[in-house]
């Protein structure tokens, strides 16, 4: 809300500054490119496909009027953005090189460029972009068309229904994002004003990319775990003594390739149960978190790892006596196209493999949480490559 704020008192009062004239070409792509290295770090496919649209209404279509007092290809690119932005902010985010985060990526620039060709080629096309076909005079007063404003409408309810319903920071950029197009179209292709809206609006969601990642490094929203970030946090407050031990669960891949997503995620919960578990029985002294994907860590503060196999050995059968039913009905890819199971309901056994080492009394470099870390993950390695299910120091 504040960019908007900041968007709408620069482009209103500052338009005409030569500070912000100057300075407002420059910046728009430094936003972006700054928004699209952040959304390929993060994997956030619908970022990337947003910044590119923005990129292409701020620098593409500035000035390109084919048929003057008919309609322009700024005003209809403007409507044809909100309406594509609307069906990305519905998806989900994918890795911005994956095959399906390149399509993803490719929806708003592909379809602003198939409207380029089509504007070209037939210009006549572009007469719908101020007809009036609402039954309220509402061009006037808002400085809008009837299509913005229509399809604008539509795309502000979906995104702030997206916003509400997933609580996700991305949703509420693009709901920002969909007040701040209209009022760039306003201003029109040729004001600074709209280079203003379009820039705040890359940095909305490069703002809410940074959140959004830091709030995840804090806190697992699947297990509800503490994530890498506090664990980094906790190893400062333990300071010097302390064993680390990195849990990975055995065939996760192969899980998750054959039965899909929900079970993987099922597996995954279960083993943080047992890690909250194992940290409310070490009354204060162990802490979990979740390192990614299929690997968990615990940090024992003031303990030696020769103290701790015992715990983990205890987690460790714990974990390998637990046995459940995944069905592939209820995985995604689990399915062939005509709907029929690609393999069998799977008791599956679980099993971890975990690796620890200990800080102890190192000095200089071996001392780190990253040579540590790295240490903790080289045991893990040595115990997975022994065929799993053992605690490796």
């Amino acid at each position: 809300m504040v960019f908007f704020v900041l968007g709408v008192l620069l482009a209103t009062f500052a338009a005409d500054a030569p500070w912000l004239v100057g300075s407002a070409r420059l910046y728009a792509p430094l936003v972006q490119g700054a928004g699209l290295f952040l959304a390929w770090r993060y994997r956030r496919s619908r970022v990337a496909a947003v910044l590119i649209g923005l990129f292409m209404m701020d620098v593409l279509l500035r000035p390109s009027t084919l048929v003057p007092g008919v309609g322009s290809v700024w005003d209809s690119s403007g409507v044809l953005f909100l309406f594509l932005m609307a069906v990305v902010a519905a998806m989900k985010d994918r890795g911005v090189l994956s095959p399906r985060g390149l399509i993803q990526s490719a929806v708003i620039p592909a379809g602003l460029a198939g409207g380029l060709m089509l504007w070209a080629v037939r210009p006549e096309f572009l007469g719908w972009t101020w007809q009036r076909f609402l039954p309220w005079n509402l061009s006037g007063p808002l400085g809008v068309s009837d299509a913005v404003l229509s399809v604008g409408t539509v795309a502000l309810l979906l995104t702030g229904g997206l916003a509400l319903w997933r609580g996700h920071r991305l949703d509420l950029g693009f709901f920002w994002i969909t007040l701040m197009v209209p009022l760039a179209l306003r201003s029109g292709a040729d004001s600074v004003g709209s280079t203003v809206y379009l820039t705040m609006a890359g940095l909305i969601l490069i703002i809410n990319v940074i959140e959004k990642s830091y709030t995840l490094a804090l806190h697992d929203n699947l297990t509800g775990l503490p994530g890498r970030r506090a664990l980094r946090r906790q190893v400062r407050r333990v300071g010097g003594s302390y064993a680390l031990a990195r849990v990975s669960v055995d065939n996760y891949g192969a899980l998750h390739d054959r039965y899909g997503r929900d079970a993987a995620d099922r597996v995954i919960k279960k083993v943080a149960n047992h890690m909250d578990r194992i940290h409310r029985r070490g009354q204060g002294f162990v802490h979990a978190f979740r390192h990614g994907s299929d690997e968990f860590t615990l940090l024992f503060s003031g303990k030696g790892r020769n103290e701790v196999v015992g715990d983990l050995e205890t987690l460790h059968s714990e974990i390998e006596d637990f046995r459940f039913l995944i069905h592939p009905r209820a995985s995604r890819n689990g399915t062939d196209k005509d709907g029929a199971p690609r393999h069998k309901s799977l008791g599956w056994s679980l099993t971890v493999s975990i690796g620890v080492t200990e800080r102890g009394e190192k000095k200089g470099w071996a001392a780190t949480y990253w040579a540590v870390t790295r240490a903790a993950r080289r045991a893990l390695a040595r115990g997975q490559k022994a065929g799993g299910n053992t605690v490796a120091k």
